[in-house]
Formats: C-alpha cells, sequence, structure tokens
C-alpha cells in the first residue's frame, strides 16, 4: 500500500473546514496492488507509484523499509526516481560501513565522505549500536561529508563540494590550502598521499555524480540526524499506522471477510475495505475541527511531545539534552 496526504475530503454532505487545515490532514492510501508476501514488492511499489503519476498525484520523500533498499536498481532504484521521488533508507546492520566508493570519496551509511575519513568513524554506526562509542563520537564525522553545490540536474546528475572546499570549508586541509586557517576547530585531515598520488576528489573542488553511481545505498539525507529522523520516521509511522488502522477497523487481514476466490475479486473487494478505512479516518478527523463556526464534536486524540529530532542518534536520543531528561 502506498499512503501519502491529500486535500481533497469527499465527506458528502459535511461543512467544510473555514479554515486551511490541509497540512493537518491525516494519512490514507493513495494506491494499492495486491501480491502474495514478500513477492516482488518493489515491482508492485512501482506498479502502484506509476498509477499514482498518471492521476496527477505530486511526489516527494519515499521512506522504504529494508525489502526495498536492498532490491535491483533496474527494478526499483532508478524507476522510483524517474518517477519523481526522493528515497530515504534505513539500513541492517550488516549494511552499515563503507558501502561503495567514487573517485576516491567513501560512501558510508548512506552518504558520500572524503577519502581521508578517519578509519574508526567508518563503523561509526555499528560502535554506536555495538556501545562501542558513544553518541557524542558518533556526530563527529558529519564535518566529513561532500555537500551538496546544486540541485540535480533533469537527469539525475548532482555536483557534490569536497568538504575542505568553497567559502565555508568543514574541515582543514593542506591539499585546499585556502581551507587552512578558518578555524581552529575544524578537523585537520591528513593530506600525506599514497603511491598513487591524490586521489581524484583532492585534486578538485566538487565532483559530479551520476544517477547510478551508489544508487543502492545513497541518499540525499543524512542517516541518522535531524533532517532524516524528521522525514523517515513522520512517513514510517504514518504507513504502520494505517495497517493497524485498517486491520483492526476493517479486518482486512481476515480472509473469511472476503468470502469469494480469485485474485481480480480479492481485490476488488479489499480496495474497497481500504477506501472505507481511508474514510473513517477523515471522518474522524473532520469531527476535531470547528466548521462553520460549530463547536468540534470530538476532542483530538492525545499526542506525546515530540522530542527534538537533533539530539537523536541511531541508538537513541542524548539523555543530556532531551527534553524531560
Amino acid at each position: 500500500m502506498v499512503t501519502g496526504e491529500t486535500s481533497t475530503i469527499p465527506l458528502g454532505g459535511r461543512p467544510a473546514p473555514t479554515r486551511d487545515t490541509s497540512r493537518h490532514l491525516p494519512a490514507i492510501v493513495l494506491a494499492c496492488t495486491v501480491h502474495k508476501p514478500g513477492r516482488d514488492p518493489a515491482g508492485n511499489s512501482i506498479t502502484a507509484r506509476k498509477d499514482m503519476r498518471h492521476r496527477n498525484y505530486p511526489t516527494g520523500w519515499l521512506a522504504a523499509d529494508h525489502a526495498y533498499n536492498a532490491a535491483l536498481p533496474d527494478s526499483f532504484h532508478i524507476p522510483v526516481r524517474d518517477l519523481g521521488y526522493r528515497p530515504i533508507w534505513d539500513y541492517r546492520i550488516d549494511q552499515l560501513g563503507i558501502q561503495g566508493s567514487h573517485a576516491g570519496t567513501l560512501l558510508v551509511d548512506g552518504t558520500w565522505y572524503c577519502p581521508n575519513l578517519p578509519q574508526p568513524l567508518t563503523t561509526a554506526t555499528t560502535d554506536l549500536l555495538t556501545e562501542k562509542i558513544d553518541k557524542h563520537t558518533w556526530r563527529a564525522r558529519a564535518s566529513y561529508r561532500l555537500r551538496p553545490k546544486a540541485a540535480p540536474d533533469h537527469r539525475g546528475a548532482r555536483g557534490m563540494l569536497c568538504p575542505a572546499a568553497g567559502s565555508h570549508p568543514t574541515v582543514a586541509c593542506p591539499v585546499k590550502r585556502r581551507s587552512l586557517g578558518r578555524d581552529p576547530r575544524l578537523p585537520l585531515i591528513d593530506g600525506t598521499p599514497t603511491l598513487a598520488g591524490h586521489s581524484e576528489v583532492c585534486r578538485r573542488e566538487s565532483l559530479t555524480f551520476t544517477q547510478d553511481i551508489g544508487i543502492r545505498h545513497w541518499q540525499e539525507l543524512d542517516h541518522g540526524l535531524a533532517p532524516w529522523v524528521h522525514h523517515y520516521f513522520r512517513l514510517r509511522n504514518r504507513a504502520e499506522h494505517f495497517n493497524g488502522y485498517a486491520k483492526d477497523r476493517e479486518a482486512v487481514e481476515r480472509s473469511r471477510t472476503r468470502r469469494i476466490r480469485g485474485i481480480t475479486a480479492q481485490s476488488l473487494l479489499l480496495s474497497f475495505q481500504i477506501a472505507h478505512a481511508g474514510h473513517r479516518k477523515l471522518a474522524s478527523w473532520l469531527d476535531t475541527l470547528q466548521t462553520n463556526g460549530l463547536p468540534a464534536r470530538r476532542r483530538p486524540s492525545n499526542r506525546h511531545k515530540p522530542k527534538n529530532p537533533h539530539d537523536r542518534t541511531p541508538s537513541g536520543y542524548l539523555p543530556d539534552t532531551t527534553p524531560g531528561a
């Protein structure tokens, strides 16, 4: 199933809200396919998203679980980006660490880093999860990441700046002398060349990464940092919440609610169940709003106070900065 937000509320006969609340709409299912569990999840996801594209739904961030970033590039990663989506991933513990390289740069936990990234920091997330390092040490490698130079072009190619290049370097490197002496707090790079000389990224200010380079693991947002936390967990929680909601309210997982054989009939009946679950959610949400000067019919659900995503690490929140700690 593909969940998303919509600004259309097909609740005929109900008064429309007096203020713009489109950004508060609940997540509902916009497309679905029926298939055996675990059978080509990537291909079925692309089928559903092509249908959404045909209906002119907007695209944006796409949060996917481990079943999708392990798919073959031709079956998922390339098509989903061609449709206009921007994937963000989580990784299994055996997928963490160095995932690839290009022109000397290192792909670590989905992000491109300087080739002189200290070796202990290449396994920082794994070491954090196994409690070999603390949460503050895990954050130390952010200075070594390559920075976007400009938005991707129409073919998906993107320019990335060396961390020692540009007007605001994040490391001090003797190979790029303009980065030296700017800030004594910047990490100092060991610029000793190898027998083959300096890598390409060290000889240049920026590199161009085409769409296919590191496509199975690369993502735009730094894994585990605040922007990734905000988008990934918001989208994944909405999807899982709707799954539970449809099971509780419409019993979609119980075959006895659809006493008919055949994939076509099952798909049709399941679509009605999912659509009715979405209608329930929208109706419940509308009851919490003040419409046409009338008081809300019910109180909104109680929610826990959200924690600051800047304080989160893959093993939990920083205990000394978490609200209420």
